[in-house]
């Protein structure tokens, strides 16, 4: 039987049970009955709440993306420029949200997931504040509004996200070839330049640290 503590609303308590039985019993068998008992509330009283089953996966599911922000913002923190952070990120959400049964019923929600006001909300804390620093230093458009462009990414990241290769190397070359132009401010170079850019970038670092390798295997063996 899964134990809460009384922190929180009465609705934070049942998300966080449901959240717990989901992990201990799998998406498909969680009941509402069982999540308002473990909640210490009624049935009625968890219905009026969460409205209904769906209704409670998709908070479940919200609470487990954000989760994942901490781990996100931490990636991007060390990577130099807009379109390495956003990268970063896609590559992350690429192959962590479909290993979650809750998160991946949300991308399975399609449109109606991406125009969630409460999905939006979640990305835009991550992705906002780096789309509006790429405006500011003339990387990122400024034709587009920074919400639009936020729900642009969460497509892409669904798609990514249930897509059956979804190794790190073709995460980069789609998020390279085809978000990155979409998303580069016209003037100057544009986002194709910036896409070959990245790849000779990413090239040239992965030559890095095979010489390093190298470097370091001769020295134990001298």
């Amino acid at each position: 039987v899964t134990t809460l503590d009384d922190k929180g609303s009465v609705k934070d308590r049942l998300i966080r049970a449901a959240d717990a039985e989901i992990t201990a019993c799998g998406i498909n068998a969680v009941q509402m009955d069982v999540v308002a008992k473990n909640a210490g509330v009624s049935r009625a009283t968890a219905f009026r709440q969460l409205g209904s089953v769906s209704e409670m996966l998709v908070q479940v599911a919200l609470l487990r993306a954000r989760r994942h922000v901490a781990a996100v913002e931490a990636l991007m923190a060390p990577k130099t420029g807009v379109f390495a952070k956003l990268e970063a990120a896609l590559v992350y959400t690429a192959q962590e949200l479909p290993s979650d049964p809750s998160i991946s019923a949300l991308i399975a929600r399609g449109a109606a997931s991406v125009h969630d006001p409460r999905v939006h909300q979640v990305a835009m804390d991550v992705m906002g504040p780096v789309l509006d620093d790429g405006q500011r230093s003339g990387q990122i458009r400024t034709d587009i509004d920074t919400d639009e462009m936020v729900d642009f990414l969460v497509e892409q990241t669904y798609l990514a996200a249930e897509e059956i290769d979804r190794s790190v190397d073709e995460v980069r070359r789609r998020f390279r070839h085809f978000i990155v132009p979409g998303l580069a401010a016209p003037k100057g170079f544009g986002g194709a330049h910036i896409s070959r850019t990245m790849e000779v970038r990413g090239a040239v670092t992965t030559a890095i640290e095979a010489l390093t390798d190298f470097a370091d295997l001769l020295r134990r063996s001298e």
